[in-house]
């Protein structure tokens, strides 16, 4: 256990009790009364501080629940993304497979009679 420094101040050691006087004494107790105000103060600081970091903690853990479903969002789009191009790929491989210069007058022919239109 480590020593309080507290305790050292109000128990003088031997060399302090004869060396001493009475001035020493009293600016030691003044300097212990002005070290409960400074507690104080610091406690009431400490509760501020506490509370704006549980504020920051809240927001913190807003954005990372935001930034989770952001994340699950753009893997599902990712997903039904890559399912579409398969599916596309799959249908211009059969496509060129299939009937390799059919499919090439198709845009023609559909091109002209848009024109006639």
């Amino acid at each position: 256990m480590t020593p309080n420094p507290k305790e050292n101040k109000l128990k003088p050691g031997p060399s302090e009790e004869s060396a001493g006087s009475g001035d020493d004494q009293q600016a030691t107790g003044s300097g212990e009364e002005y070290d409960d105000e400074e507690i104080d103060v610091s406690l009431d600081d400490f509760d501020s501080v506490n509370s704006y970091l549980d504020s920051l903690n809240s927001a913190l853990d807003a954005i990372e629940q935001r930034n989770d479903d952001l994340k699950e969002q753009l893997l599902s789009l990712l997903q039904s993304n890559r399912e579409i191009r398969q599916s596309m790929q799959a249908e211009n491989a059969k496509r060129s497979d299939g009937g390799g210069s059919g499919s090439g007058p198709e845009p023609e022919a559909a091109s002209g009679d848009a024109m006639e239109h």
